[in-house]
């Protein structure tokens, strides 16, 4: 599929947009006496700007390779701290998020999804037997396993917008007396959820624009 310049453009600068608001929380919580999940603001950090180079030239940092070792080494970290927390089911069910988040970002840089060669933007083949001159754009290794994770992307996000939607709202701690006097707030959960869906939803369309 060849992705219009300008949607490709639009999701890399929201993709970007995601990894300044997380490097923002972690940089403003403790400022404002805010609490705020460091594993998954930095996840989506370093996601969102890994995201942005799979769908437009100009938004590259990383060589593929470094980038895939960097999410290989944060999936083992997420899962070394899944096995450790298992018994708490909160705790476990984000870390398990965390690593599947890894796996797919690996799975992009190592098969293949990548801007096209023609306009820089995500796409499909191009090929025309016999004329010379004309540009081939591969598409990526492990078709199969890039539908499934397509789907498994989907599903993610329709779980992730459910648990957001009925996320209540953060009250403070009590002031006097317990033993969570005085203990910072979290700082916009519900943003931290709707930051997942927009990143959950821009590697699936990275994958599938790259397949079909």
């Amino acid at each position: 599929m060849n992705a219009p310049v300008w949607l490709s453009t639009l999701l890399s600068i929201l993709m970007i947009a995601l990894a300044g608001y997380a490097m923002w929380r972690l940089l403003i919580a403790r400022a404002w006496n805010r609490t705020v999940d460091y594993e998954t603001d930095a996840l989506q950090l370093f996601a969102g700007i890994a995201t942005a180079g799979l769908i437009s030239n100009w938004a590259r940092t990383l060589p593929r390779g470094a980038w895939a070792v960097v999410f290989a080494v944060a999936g083992l970290y997420f899962a070394v701290r899944a096995v450790r927390s298992w018994a708490q089911t909160d705790q476990r069910a984000r870390l398990l998020g965390g690593l599947s988040c890894c796996a797919v970002l690996v799975y992009a840089f190592a098969a293949g999804v990548t801007p096209s060669t023609l306009h820089g933007s995500t796409a499909g083949q191009y090929t025309m037997a016999g004329m010379p001159g004309m540009i081939l754009d591969q598409t990526e290794h492990l078709p199969a396993l890039g539908l499934v994770l397509v789907v498994g992307l989907a599903f993610a996000a329709v779980v992730v917008v459910n648990k957001t939607g009925s996320m209540p709202k953060p009250k403070p701690k009590p002031a006097v007396g317990g033993p969570n006097d005085g203990a910072a707030t979290m700082l916009a959960p519900r943003s931290v959820g709707i930051g997942r869906v927009v990143l959950l939803v821009v590697l699936a369309y990275a994958i599938l624009a790259k397949l079909v």
